[in-house]
């Protein structure tokens, strides 16, 4: 809820609006049931029919992109029916626009089953102190407790953050930082990104980032 201030004539009126929700997925049990029924076999039909593997490789694991493979298959759909529901933007919002919720649930399905990269576990002591201890000071809950303690993810909204692209896990972090990425529940994200310094975030993405591959000589 918000607050909002009303000047009408000389009267001076506070009435409360309802704030924007970040999400419209609820996991109730239908939604858990279609996410259920998702047909891994189907999504990775779809997934090389709609060329997903140009931006997200065959691997799910994208080499300059994000990487989709082993994410929980709620965090995967979720984000699928968000882009739909134009809770959040970028360029998959046109990518889903035609999809079903067997659709969605098809594609969690298949890219929920494949194997994600292991971080190279960078950072130094500042990234292993914010993923296992956190700040206190700062009431900040260690990575660890939502995405798992190898950043594999969590239940429902949790990504699994391991083995991710470092430029993407970096840019995901800022856009939660500056509310351009709004679709966390609770806004969980974006407090997080704010209390954290760019240092930090460099040495977490330097934790969780994937290795980068050797070019050929």
């Amino acid at each position: 809820m918000k607050l909002l201030t009303i000047i009408f004539g000389s009267f001076l009126i506070i009435t409360t609006v309802q704030a924007d929700v970040s999400s419209l997925v609820a996991f109730d049990k239908d939604t858990r049931a279609i996410i259920k029924a998702g047909d891994a076999l189907q999504g990775k039909e779809k997934a090389a029919s709609m060329k997903c593997n140009k931006c997200h490789a065959e691997n799910g694991q994208g080499d300059d992109d994000v990487s989709v493979a082993g994410h929980p298959a709620t965090y995967i759909y979720k984000q699928l029916k968000d882009f739909q529901d134009g809770k959040r933007d970028g360029v998959m919002r046109k990518k889903v626009k035609q999809l079903t919720n067997q659709d969605m649930a098809d594609f969690s399905a298949w890219y929920a089953t494949l194997p994600f990269a292991k971080g190279t576990e960078g950072g130094g002591q500042l990234a292993i102190d914010l993923v296992y201890k956190g700040d206190p000071k700062r009431m900040l809950k260690p990575c660890s407790t939502c995405h798992g303690q190898n950043g594999e993810g969590g239940k429902y909204d949790s990504a699994a953050i391991t083995g991710q692209n470092k430029e993407a896990f970096i840019e995901m972090m800022e856009a939660f930082k500056e509310n351009d990425r709004t679709n966390d529940i609770y806004s969980r994200m974006r407090l997080i990104a704010k209390v954290l310094t760019e240092k930090e975030i460099q040495a977490l993405a330097e934790y969780y980032g994937a290795p980068e591959e050797e070019e050929e000589e």
